[in-house]
């Protein structure tokens, strides 16, 4: 009978990288998924791009009997996943906010700050 510790290695096996390439390499030859020299699985937000790169996953982490984000995990380990979705600058972020602020919320002139949304005639001022 093996023991425990032989069971745990036998099921991490797949972390291996050749054992992980072996997997992977008929997958992305299945999804049709081409080097374009910005990694083997390459993930920004164009949605041919996520979706394939979920479909992956899935079915990797089906094949090796493996939860999506330890596999997930592991191709960002190895340098074969790379999402650049996160990677944005801060100042994109800043753009988008100030973007989405009502018109009022952009005028400095003081005449108009009376007339804000949660200004009115009720409110006593000091």
């Amino acid at each position: 009978m093996a023991d425990a510790s032989e069971e745990k290695g036998e099921q991490w096996q797949w972390m291996a990288a050749e054992n992980l390439a072996d997997h992977l390499v008929p997958l992305l030859k299945h999804h049709d998924v081409k080097w374009r020299g910005h990694g083997i699985i390459y993930i920004d937000h164009q949605h041919d791009n996520i979706c394939i790169a979920q479909q992956l996953l899935v079915d990797l982490s089906i094949s090796l009997g493996a939860p999506i984000s330890l596999v997930r995990s592991r191709l960002v380990e190895l340098g074969w996943l790379k999402d650049i979705r996160s990677a944005l600058p801060i100042q994109n972020n800043v753009r988008r906010g100030v973007e989405s602020l009502a018109p009022w919320a952009l005028d400095s002139d003081e005449e108009d700050e009376e007339d804000g949304p949660d200004m009115s005639e009720d409110h006593d001022r000091d």
